[in-house]
């Protein structure tokens, strides 16, 4: 993984450039480890929620005898949620609003994710 300070940027270069309401990369097991977010926002529930969701689809495909997902993709009335997994330890997480275009969102956080990759 890069260095923090290369994170950060990288981090909210991707909020601008996909019109971000919010953007993360967050430990697997719930940990920030970068936010950019809303003021107000609590970042640690924030990411320990994302890492809950990804883990209880995973469980879920298990059951299945599927493979874990590589993405989510939660759309609500005013937002879309993108969580992307970024290496075996992280997850990078985007909120945006409910008309962004979901392919191209979902294109820039995969490639950032990549760049980033941790473990």
């Amino acid at each position: 993984m890069m260095a923090t300070g290369n994170v950060g940027a990288v981090i909210k270069d991707l909020k601008a450039r996909i019109g971000g309401i919010a953007t993360a990369l967050v430990s697997r097991d719930g940990l920030v480890l970068y936010a950019d977010v809303p003021a107000g926002v609590y970042t640690e529930t924030f990411a320990i929620m994302c890492a809950t969701i990804l883990g209880a689809a995973a469980t879920a495909n298990t059951e299945l005898n599927r493979a874990p997902p590589e993405k989510i993709l939660i759309e609500g009335n005013d937002s879309k949620t993108i969580v992307v997994g970024s290496g075996k330890k992280a997850l990078l997480v985007a909120v945006v609003d409910q008309t962004a275009d979901a392919n191209r969102v979902l294109a820039e956080v995969t490639k950032v994710a990549e760049l980033l990759k941790a473990g």
